[in-house]
């Protein structure tokens, strides 16, 4: 039976990809739920180093990337799905393209990142031996519903599973996730000590700001950003975990790097990431510490981190008729509010192109966009415009910001607009969602030296 739904799927992706249809990422996945619904599992014991997931709203395809050049640094042979197809299907899609006609894998580990929702389906699939949960933000609430119901259903996958958990210490959710791993001694979690802040920093609203235990509004010494920060209960019902891994000082910060030193288990450590921003550092960590429990020394996580790059979309530079141009993935308020933070607010006027798509993967809602502190963004904007399906819903936003921005829905149209609001030499941002951002990247295809994910 594996060895016909491997001829199936396989077979089908190719017809996807040869007719144009997209890069056969999440189709064999389908198929094979039909054919053989554990098929991923078949596949995924022939990892002799086992699997890791790792999951949370923010930062997911980034922490992979990071993680996964670690790992091939070790000399492991990292199997991943890159191109972010994150849902049971896309897990078990990139376990078939990479199977033989037998189902034998040539890789020694498998890292994916998991859709949050998918995790409980997920895990008991692929027996993961490692977890880590970057955060939890309010994202397509037509979806996934409120925090309480996605935090419960990762709860849930890990609870099917023995694997070791990595939680992020400084999101009071996600740290309440431990109690779903038996109080067994398999959870590490990783913080920050330190701030990264500008003056006139602006912050959406908190997303989780109450006790996971008692619901009382918890009481915070220290935002780093969002809700994410030290926190007690004023009840003594919960309190920030001490982190095995932590953020001790930043001593280089700007648009193209970051310099900062991280305690792992009582040892301090330098390392150096070409990615700014306090976000990229909590990313950072989180693959420092599953790269510490799998065994990877410093030095080797620090070699590999200061070659990686950015994952597509996520600061991603290219060059467009001699401007520079920087992709930025905003999909919620938290992750929106960084980017603004990190790159616009503050700074000097740049063209905007802000690119908005309500399709399934960027979530129907798009209220969210008035959680935006975009009234900061107000005294250095300079030419904005708005594109894709919910265009006119970004400029309305603006508007009440204070920003008159231009709108063209086409975005073929929008990016001619945002060449000419950019001089020669400068640089250019675009801010969209995820579908609009693969749209994005297959135009500039066309004429730069940019791939399609799937490439």
């Amino acid at each position: 039976m594996v060895t016909l739904t491997l001829f199936v799927t396989k077979l089908a992706a190719g017809l996807s990809r040869s007719l144009g249809r997209g890069g056969g990422q999440a189709l064999p996945g389908l198929i094979a739920d039909k054919l053989d619904p554990h098929l991923a599992q078949t596949l995924s014991r022939g990892l002799p180093k086992g699997v890791i997931l790792v999951t949370g709203t923010n930062g997911k395809t980034t922490t992979t990337k990071l993680l996964a050049e670690m790992l091939a640094a070790a000399g492991e042979r990292v199997l991943t799905n890159s191109t972010g197809s994150n849902l049971k299907r896309g897990i078990t899609s990139a376990l078939i393209r990479a199977a033989d006609w037998r189902g034998r894998l040539d890789y020694t580990v498998g890292l994916f990142e998991v859709d949050e929702a998918s995790l409980r389906q997920v895990a008991p699939e692929v027996s993961p031996k490692h977890i880590a949960v970057l955060n939890l933000f309010r994202d397509q609430l037509d979806r996934y519903g409120e925090l309480d119901t996605t935090a419960a259903m990762i709860g849930e996958g890990i609870a099917a599973t023995k694997a070791r958990i990595y939680l992020n210490a400084d999101d009071p959710l996600v740290a309440s996730l431990a109690r779903y791993a038996d109080g067994d001694g398999r959870v590490t979690f990783f913080g920050s000590a330190v701030q990264l802040k500008r003056a006139g920093t602006h912050e959406t609203v908190s997303d989780s700001d109450r006790c996971p235990l008692c619901h009382t509004r918890l009481k915070f010494s220290q935002v780093m950003y969002g809700h994410i920060g030290h926190y007690e209960c004023p009840r003594g019902d919960f309190v920030r975990p001490m982190p095995e891994v932590e953020l001790r000082d930043i001593s280089v910060s700007n648009l193209e790097r970051s310099e900062f030193r991280v305690e792992i288990r009582g040892k301090r450590c330098d390392f150096n990431i070409g990615l700014p921003g306090l976000y990229n550092l909590y990313n950072a960590m989180a693959a420092m510490a599953v790269g510490d429990g799998f065994g990877l020394g410093p030095e080797v996580m620090a070699g590999a981190m200061r070659s990686t790059q950015a994952a597509f979309g996520r600061v991603e530079r290219v060059e467009v008729e001699g401007r520079h141009v920087v992709l930025l993935l905003v999909k919620n308020p938290a992750g929106f509010t960084q980017v603004l933070e990190t790159f616009l607010i503050g700074r000097k006027q740049a063209a905007v192109m802000m690119a908005i798509n309500d399709n399934d993967a960027d979530g129907r809602d798009v209220s969210w966009l008035w959680d935006v502190p975009l009234e900061a963004l107000a005294p250095n904007a300079a030419d904005v415009v708005c594109s894709g399906t919910r265009a006119t819903d970004m400029a309305l936003r603006l508007k009440y910001a204070g920003i008159n921005p231009a709108v063209e829905e086409d975005f073929g149209k929008a990016l001619g607009v945002l060449m000419e609001q950019t001089r020669v030499g400068e640089t250019a941002y675009i801010l969209p969602t995820y579908t609009a951002m693969l749209e994005i990247r297959k135009l500039l295809s066309k004429t730069t030296q940019i791939q399609e994910v799937w490439k």
